[in-house]
């Protein structure tokens, strides 16, 4: 905290007092014009206070200094500093010699107390002086006229007695000297010089709690409120300065602070309502080495407190992994392929909704994070979930979390939700065609309202999130059947983009396989060869790949695990291929509905010179094929009848008969 800074201008000093105080002050001030701004001012008792009450509301009066009676009974009436002029015994004994010399019948009368010295004066000089006390102007009055009747000449005090004993014909002795007289007018510089400092610090730290959003209120010992800020007011419902002065108990019985003033021990994190909002209290006594002088009072919204915290947890929660994906790795130099990624990044540079379509294993999560990697919310976070991985409960609060207490068995805390995990990034909600019909409802007013409600919650959370759906279902199909919510298939389709299957991207095929199949070897730690051998790259070429990339992916790792690295003459290698692979050949002992029948190029043309497309599954093909697909299998065996026999599943007599029949 930086220094507190005196406030601009000299102090202002009132000086206050009647007749001899008032021509003494007359005399010395004019030697301190430079260090204040002195007023003397001819007043005393009620009229003084009244006077010093109305210049201290308007700021312009800091310290007040007088003395004897009239500076006492300012010291209770007003809340400006009164400095007083103190006698000192040298002063007493002075006047006291004064007196002397002038008249042998001598009294003093003073304000309130007498002096030790005295005693000790008249005792070393054997004289006799009476000394008397008065509390009021009327009781110095009363004491100076009484003197008068006893025959006493001279009067020694402050001002009010020596001008009471001059207007009653006596002689009177100013009590006061010029330096108790100049102390006192310096004594009100220091303080008024401490008290602007006190008021700039005081003014730094008030500036500091009109700016805080959590309600603050100090009292002094007595439970008074002394400090009250806008928050508070916002809190309570009442103005600083009504509440300031008032017993907080008077205020709010609720927030009394007494328990703590009395005991001495804080009282945190309490949870109370205040009008109509629940607030967290804290309650702390001011201590020092006194004891303690006071409490300290702050309210904070419980709501507020909510969202911090829900924000912290979403900070903090642990992540799913991040993007490990970008558009460039989607493989393939087809057209298709291409335009996808030229798509991908117009895409990925605007914050509309995109629905991705395409086939299961296609990579549609690969695209979702490519687009995210490729867009200006890349520095932060990348969520994904599967819509239809969860049952609808469990998919619920996984999506918009969940407040402590909300069902049975929910986290102490509550839980932040992908949503709010997501915040300023991208939820990626793959099989969004999957999710229940309830959910759509709830999943359809976040996408409009930009917030969401934990569920169990009183305010929902604003939330800044790109979404990125995906489906292999056909959602308009699903509109029409009235399982999907139009206005939600709406509002995903904002931005639509397909991603094509690998059998439409044939061209596609060699790449792909080659680069899955290095990334295979490498994941698993076998020795590296030039590339899939020439035996498999053909039977590649002729699948139908139902299950796409994912499925290429699967089987080319197959591969690596089984016949890489290993010296395999083709015949071999075609033997451990079907072992291995069944499905790319079709064998008679596959399933029907696991046999794919994919036409490719026949090795031979037909007859009559046209070149005709014939399948590769035994099985599967007309018999006015199978001879061509018995020749190429045995090809692929280098002539092997054996090996060509095992991999067609038939014994080498039926190979012979076809062959002849052919």
């Amino acid at each position: 905290m930086p220094p507190p800074v005196t406030p601009p201008g000299l102090p202002r000093i009132w000086a206050l007092g009647i007749s001899r105080l008032q021509r003494a002050f007359a005399e010395l001030i004019p030697a301190y014009s430079h260090l204040a701004e002195f007023r003397i001012v001819g007043r005393a008792y009620d009229s003084a206070a009244d006077a010093i009450r109305r210049e201290a509301r308007e700021g312009k009066l800091d310290v007040v200094v007088s003395g004897g009676s009239n500076g006492a009974y300012l010291r209770q009436h007003v809340d400006v500093p009164v400095v007083l002029v103190k006698v000192t015994g040298f002063d007493v004994m002075s006047a006291l010699a004064t007196a002397r010399r002038i008249s042998p019948h001598v009294a003093l009368v003073t304000h309130a107390s007498t002096y030790a010295e005295v005693d000790e004066f008249t005792r070393a000089f054997s004289l006799s002086i009476p000394a008397y006390t008065y509390l009021t102007e009327d009781d110095a009055t009363a004491r100076v006229q009484t003197l008068k009747q006893e025959g006493v000449k001279v009067v020694v005090g402050p001002g009010l007695v020596t001008d009471l004993a001059d207007r009653l014909g006596l002689i009177g002795v100013f009590l006061y000297s010029g330096n108790s007289v100049r102390m006192a007018l310096e004594d009100a510089i220091e303080a008024a010089r401490l008290r602007r400092i006190e008021s700039g610090r005081r003014d730094y730290v008030n500036n500091i709690l009109a700016h805080l959003n959590e309600g603050v209120a100090a009292v002094d010992g007595e439970g008074r409120i002394q400090s009250f800020n806008p928050a508070m007011e916002r809190f309570l419902g009442t103005p600083a300065a009504s509440a300031v002065g008032r017993k907080l108990q008077a205020l709010s019985p609720g927030l009394s602070l007494d328990d703590v003033i009395q005991s001495g021990a804080k009282e945190l994190e309490a949870i109370q309502k205040v009008g109509d909002r629940m607030v967290v209290v804290n309650r702390i006594p001011l201590v020092n080495e006194s004891g303690t002088t006071g409490a300290l009072l702050t309210l904070q919204d419980a709501t507020a407190i909510q969202r911090v915290d829900r924000n912290l947890r979403s900070r903090s929660r642990t992540r799913l992994p991040g993007v490990r994906y970008s558009l460039e790795d989607l493989a393939g130099t087809s057209a298709a392929m291409t335009h996808l990624r030229e798509l991908a990044r117009r895409y990925a540079a605007v914050d509309s909704t995109v629905l991705i379509g395409g086939e299961s294993g296609t990579g549609k999560e690969v695209l979702a994070q490519g687009m995210h990697d490729a867009s200006p919310r890349r520095a932060f976070p990348f969520v994904a979930v599967n819509c239809a991985a969860f049952p609808e409960a469990l998919l619920e609060s996984e999506l918009f979390g969940y407040e402590e207490g909300a069902f049975t068995g929910a986290r102490r805390g509550g839980k932040a939700g992908l949503f709010e995990s997501a915040h300023n990034g991208t939820l990626f909600l793959d099989e969004v065609g999957d999710m229940p019909p309830a959910l759509q409802t709830r999943l359809l007013r976040v996408l409009q309202e930009k917030q969401v409600l934990p569920i169990g919650g009183l305010e929902a959370v604003p939330v800044n999130v790109r979404v990125i759906a995906a489906t292999h279902r056909d959602l308009a199909q699903r509109v029409r059947e009235g399982s999907f919510r139009q206005d939600l298939y709406y509002r995903l389709n904002i931005l639509r983009i397909e991603v094509p299957p690998l059998r439409e991207r044939a061209e596609d095929l060699p790449e792909l396989s080659d680069l899955l199949y290095r990334r295979a070897l490498e994941r698993l730690g076998l020795e590296h060869q030039e590339g899939l051998p020439e035996v498999a790259r053909t039977r590649l070429a002729g699948y139908h790949w139902p299950g796409n990339i994912r499925e290429l992916e699967n089987v080319t790792e197959r591969i690596a695990v089984l016949v890489a690295g290993r010296p395999l003459e083709p015949v071999e290698m075609l033997s451990e291929l079907h072992s291995a692979v069944p499905e790319l050949f079709g064998d008679e002992g596959e399933a029907p509905e696991a046999q794919v029948a994919v036409d490719v190029p026949a090795q031979e043309p037909a007859r009559g010179g046209r070149q005709r497309r014939v399948s590769r599954s035994l099985a599967g093909v007309a018999q006015a094929s199978e001879a061509e697909h018995i020749r190429r299998v045995l090809a692929e065996c280098g002539g092997d009848r054996n090996a060509a026999c095992h991999i067609l599943g038939i014994s080498p007599t039926t190979l012979w008969r076809r062959l002849r029949a052919a």
